[in-house]
């Protein structure tokens, strides 16, 4: 089934915060909805709510500061692709934050269309923010995200003690990582964090955004996507993948040269390969599946070509 909604399982005053975070002291029509998923056969549920009131449709989200000032600082009143943000509220300690419900696809099903449109929408965030180098680094500096990205990708190095190929190819990423342009990113560009609607991609869900190297989220979108769905039930072919990456290059406004590019792109893979290695390589006494199969044998495919070139 996927993605579903339900009725919300616990009592919560959805009205009252409703009313809270809009200002307003009543609504003539209210229902809630919960969003559920059912994948790898486990039923679960969102601290995420479809609201829906007088007709229009809202979400309530449990969050955090950092998605909070993410919508307030960057996001919130630029002609960007995203919801729109109407404010935030704690309630026993947890926040929460309303923003606006997108009707329409995700990319799962990624076609030519939205191949053209989410490279409008990335773009039009990255030229936005984009910072080419050190001195724009600290000039520009926004948030502590690039510190808290940098140890994590320094905890999941820890995983390849064991796999000289692919450490000498992630130190390669590495140290990539400390020059690459930055801007803001999503931090988590998958298919289903993006809504295909009226002709725009409206990119969704930035709990883990902040400024970060641009390649991230470029990477992100194309990295799990195939044409059997052998992985995630992404479905993507490689004339597809060839227009976003093109398309999303011909957008920016400043930009590393194309090999340069190319390259960013397939550092920043191989790290999406990694990442979904990175328990199995920790727990060698559990049992590896297909998947692991698969993001091993494309990292070590990837880590072949990054070596090669870093010799020649």
């Amino acid at each position: 089934m996927g993605l579903f909604m339900d009725k919300p399982q616990k009592e919560f005053p959805f009205l009252e915060i409703f009313c809270g975070l809009l200002g307003t002291d009543s609504v003539n029509e209210f229902a809630v909805e919960q969003f559920c998923d059912d994948g790898e056969g486990e039923l679960n549920r969102y601290n995420v709510y479809k609201i829906t009131a007088d007709k229009k449709c809202y979400v309530l989200k449990k969050s955090d500061e950092r998605e909070k000032n993410v919508y307030q600082n960057f996001l919130a009143g630029g002609s960007f692709k995203v919801p729109c943000f109407y404010g935030s509220i704690e309630v026993g300690g947890i926040l929460w934050i309303l923003i606006e419900y997108i009707e329409g696809v995700d990319l799962r099903d990624f076609t030519e269309e939205e191949a053209y449109a989410c490279a409008d929408s990335i773009t039009a965030i990255m030229n936005a923010y984009w910072q080419k180098d050190e001195h724009e680094f600290q000039e520009k500096k926004m948030d502590d995200r690039f510190e808290k990205y940098w140890a994590r990708i320094g905890k999941r190095a820890e995983c390849l003690a064991k796999e000289p190929e692919l450490r000498q190819a992630y130190n390669v990423f590495l140290e990539r990582q400390k020059t690459c342009p930055r801007t803001l990113c999503n931090g988590d560009f998958l298919q289903f964090n993006a809504i295909f609607h009226a002709g725009s991609v409206y990119v969704i869900d930035w709990a883990f955004a902040g400024i970060m190297p641009y390649a991230l989220d470029v990477a992100r979108l194309i990295a799990h996507g195939t044409e059997d769905r052998t992985t995630f039930p992404f479905y993507m072919t490689d004339a597809h993948r060839k227009i976003y990456i093109e398309e999303v290059y011909k957008k920016l406004e400043e930009k590393p040269d194309w090999e340069q590019y190319l390259r960013d792109i397939q550092l920043a893979l191989l790290n999406e390969y990694i990442e979904f290695i990175e328990y199995a390589l920790n727990h060698p006494e559990e049992e590896r599946d297909k998947v692991f199969d698969y993001y091993y044998s494309h990292a070590k495919m990837l880590a072949a070509d990054i070596n090669q070139v870093t010799v020649q």
